[in-house]
């Protein structure tokens, strides 16, 4: 029998211990010290309000306006800087060398006809 008895924790700490009270009333006192253990490493809600950086941004302004108006200027004007964040497209396209340089032609020929000689000299 590989079993474990219910209390082995309290009868192993019991049997460490001092014994300066009854195995009964110690068993019940590790048991409850035990729960309060437990209910202590309970994980507590450390959740952040959704408007909370506004608060914050009225709590340093001059409160010059109603928080409700203050936040939604305060939330509108957060969105318009992520926006202005993103990311810009700057590519260049393949052939835009090409391109300005038909511009600067005679344009004596087509296009696509330039292209092809431009790209060919070029390498």
């Amino acid at each position: 029998d590989v079993s474990i008895p219910y209390d082995a924790p309290a009868k192993l700490a019991y049997e460490s211990s001092d014994k300066s009270m009854a195995y009964a009333d110690f068993k019940t006192k590790f048991e409850a010290d035990a729960v309060a253990d437990v209910i202590a490493k309970q994980p507590i809600d450390v959740s952040i309000p959704y408007d909370a950086t506004a608060k914050l941004a009225y709590e340093a302004s001059d409160k010059s306006m109603a928080y409700a108006d203050f936040k939604t200027k305060y939330l509108a004007d957060a969105v318009a800087e992520v926006i202005a964040k993103q990311p810009i497209d700057v590519s260049i396209p393949y052939d835009a060398t090409a391109k300005l340089a038909y511009e600067a032609s005679d344009k004596s020929m087509a296009y696509a006809d330039f292209k092809t000689k431009y790209l060919a000299d070029a390498v």
